[in-house]
């Protein structure tokens, strides 16, 4: 059984809506903010052009879904999991349900989870997005990021990743008080036996995330304040 310990302070919800294939987040002050990912990732990768490319538009697109799907299906049943569901993997395909067994062993490193799916935002950074998991892993409170992959990744290949739970770290100090300075990222690979774990101090990652907010920001004309 997973331990709750809750939330030290009150959260509220952000809606979400999609601007030109963006996605944004309005904070209860009615502030308008891209999301992380969006930042993270409106530069398309020349290997993912590629890719595209060689694979022709209809299929890249429906591997694509079906990437998405899959990951919102391995979230779901990671946070019914940590939930302490009893049937965490109800209504779940069988190539998914895979993929979350795979996951297991490293989700029960996690315990006194202060949040899940959680909402953050920074009206420094000007920027918002959704936290997947709040909680102590292997006894450590960390910033834990779920992720699902065709095929190994080296750190190399997940740059983004690390300046994703940078910016939750840093939305989670604004807007707490709290300073969490490790991440966890967990990556749960379809061709593979044993799911990926990345352990890293944010330290490391603000330098490169600043410098991407700073290009996005630029590149769609967003005046800071």
């Amino acid at each position: 059984m997973f331990t709750h310990v809750g939330a030290t302070v009150h959260y509220e919800d952000l809606t979400s809506s999609s601007k030109n294939g963006q996605r944004w987040y309005t904070t209860p002050e009615g502030n308008s903010y891209p999301s992380i990912t969006t930042i993270l990732g409106f530069e398309v990768k020349t290997e993912i052009l590629q890719w595209r490319l060689a694979l022709g538009t209809v299929k890249a697109d429906k591997e694509t879904q079906r990437c998405a799907d899959r990951g919102t299906a391995v979230h779901l049943m990671a946070e019914r999991y940590l939930n302490n569901e009893e049937d965490s993997t109800r209504d779940q395909s069988n190539e998914n349900i895979k993929m979350f067994n795979q996951l297991k062993y490293q989700l029960n490193k996690i315990n006194n989870i202060h949040a899940q799916e959680i909402a953050l935002y920074s009206d420094a950074l000007r920027l918002a997005g959704r936290c997947d998991c709040i909680g102590e892993y292997d006894n450590v409170l960390s910033i834990i990021d779920f992720k699902t992959s065709n095929n190994t990744k080296d750190e190399k290949m997940i740059e983004n990743y690390f300046m994703q739970c940078t910016a939750y770290s840093l939305m989670y100090e604004e807007l707490t008080g709290i300073c969490i300075d490790q991440f966890v990222i967990l990556i749960t690979v379809e061709k593979g036996m044993m799911p990926l774990r990345f352990i890293k101090k944010r330290d490391a990652y603000i330098a490169p995330l600043m410098k991407q907010i700073t290009k996005f920001q630029t590149t769609f004309g967003i005046a800071k304040e």
